[in-house]
């Protein structure tokens, strides 16, 4: 028996290099087809050729005896890493300049990180002393150099830093990448209208992501098609996608989709603490809608503090999204404690129509 257990693995370690060589040719072609794809001047995604990579795996996948859920996992892995090696591959045409204001935080090293790769020259500036070579010694030094000066300091020194920035009388394109953009709108809105290439971007990711495909950026443009053109091509052929929203509702849906959902996560492990039970024991005994949402709320609780004040206290829109929290609480438990389940069945059945399902 063992020696028949050890000729299966010795089976499927072989079967691992042949799926793992199949991997490194198919790598080549994708790479070879990236080329095509900058000789031509073709977008790095095509996304019905995409869908069709996924109906194939799909099609096969009872035949070869695993779910559709991995199919689509495995095709989803293939493509993602076949547009992020097209995307490193060198583009046409003479690198930018690049000064990151606030290189020195964890979402300037990303984006230091990212453009450098994409083979950019990157500069960076920070109040924080730093001796790396790619440091300037003053803001007016670096913006005069720079063709892209992108903003990346904490949210509530945004609008001093862009307020300086703009003093400065910028050649290149300006953007900020902070989350809440009320404070930096009227310089936004002033400096375009000076002629300014100006816009203002959010990365609805952290510094943590080490792809951004199928990752959402939002673009707002702030009156200058020169300024978003500029900046959607930094992302070019990343695997990205780019959103293109007003600056004056950002904020807003901001407050449900990063606010709502920082708040429910924070409450739901306030609750936890509050019971006096301790972590393992709850999560030995969890369900798959626990241990789902736990995952996600101790991502949050090992989140910046700073950061996620900002986001609810420097949002104008906060408060209102925090009364409707408020209100579906006192509603949950309302209808949970009466006796007649009529108007929980119907809250339910609420959410099943607001998400679109039958």
């Amino acid at each position: 028996m063992t020696d028949s257990v050890d000729g299966i693995r010795w089976k499927i370690e072989e079967l691992d290099n042949e799926i793992l060589d199949l991997i490194k040719k198919r790598m080549r072609a994708a790479l070879y087809m990236g080329g095509e794809k900058v000789r031509k001047g073709w977008p790095i995604r095509n996304i019905k050729v995409e869908e069709q990579v996924v109906a194939r795996y799909l099609e096969r996948a009872e035949d070869v005896g695993i779910s559709e859920s991995a199919a689509r996992e495995i095709a989803t892995i293939l493509i993602r890493e076949s547009v992020e090696a097209q995307g490193r591959m060198p583009r046409p045409g003479k690198p930018t300049d690049v000064l990151i204001v606030g290189g020195s935080g964890k979402m300037g090293q990303w984006f230091v990180r990212f453009l450098t790769e994409r083979g950019h020259k990157v500069k960076v500036f920070d109040i924080v002393p730093s001796k790396d070579e790619n440091s300037v010694p003053s803001l007016n030094a670096g913006v005069k150099e720079a063709g892209i000066i992108i903003v990346a300091t904490p949210i509530s020194a945004a609008k001093e830093v862009l307020e300086q920035v703009v003093a400065l009388k910028p050649k290149g394109t300006v953007f900020d990448i902070s989350s809440i953009k009320s404070p930096v709108i009227p310089v936004i809105r002033a400096a375009a209208e000076d002629g300014l290439e100006i816009c203002s971007l959010h990365p609805m990711f952290g510094p943590d992501a080490d792809s951004i495909f199928n990752r959402n950026i939002l673009v707002c443009d702030c009156g200058s098609p020169q300024a978003t053109e500029s900046v959607t091509a930094l992302f070019d052929g990343a695997g990205a996608r780019i959103i293109t929203i007003p600056l004056e509702v950002h904020d807003e849906l901001m407050s449900y989709v990063l606010g709502l959902s920082h708040a429910v996560n924070i409450a739901f492990f306030r609750t936890l603490a509050k019971t006096g039970i301790g972590y393992d024991r709850l999560e030995q005994v969890s369900s798959t809608t626990f241990r789902s949402q736990a995952g996600t709320s101790k991502r949050v609780a090992n989140e910046s503090p700073d950061l996620y004040y900002e986001i609810q206290h420097l949002n104008p829109y906060s408060q209102r999204c925090l009364e409707l929290l408020r209100e579906a609480v006192l509603e949950i438990e309302t209808s949970a404690m009466d006796d007649d389940k009529n108007r929980f069945v119907e809250m339910m059945k609420e959410g099943k129509e607001y998400f679109g399902e039958d």
